[in-house]
């Protein structure tokens, strides 16, 4: 009596022959024997050439930059300190009540439903030219000033 193990190293040398168009003495080849030659190298040779099983294009994103304030003053002194020449990031780590504020405002890339309903308006429009400051956006955390710097998808 064969043991498992010999019985395990039998079907896997069984296949591997069947796989590359050999056939063992005293096996009878099996019907489906071109199905599992056709079948079993082409679909892991698929699998790692990427080509069939390729991640999804890129869909609909925004990358963002914004500072969050209170009030429509704030908003304003921060409009009218960038147009003497301060820069986003300097004033988002001295102005905004978000946390973001800390790495100049950043909010990374992110879809479209991420962020409130008003803020998503402003970002994903065809009309708000990127690289631009938008605003004060009123939202139920305050008031932003945005920059969209990557829009994709659209």
């Amino acid at each position: 009596m064969r043991s498992f193990a010999s019985f395990l190293v039998l079907v896997a040398v069984t296949l591997i022959g069947y796989a590359s168009g050999f056939t063992t003495p005293n096996v009878p080849s099996p019907a489906f024997s071109t199905s599992l030659r056709m079948g079993l190298f082409d679909a892991l040779g698929k699998a790692f050439s990427n080509e069939e099983y390729s991640a999804p294009p890129e869909g609909v994103k925004a990358t963002a930059r914004h500072i969050l304030v209170k009030t429509t003053e704030e908003a304003d002194e921060i409009i009218e300190r960038l147009q003497g020449g301060a820069t986003f990031a300097s004033l988002a780590s001295q102005f905004s009540t978000c946390p973001s504020g800390s790495s100049g405002g950043s909010l990374g890339s992110f879809s479209p439903g991420t962020m409130v309903a008003e803020f998503d308006k402003v970002i994903f429009s065809p009309e708000t030219n990127l690289g631009e400051v938008v605003g004060p956006v009123q939202t139920q955390f305050g008031y932003h000033l945005i920059v969209v710097d990557k829009r994709t998808g659209i």
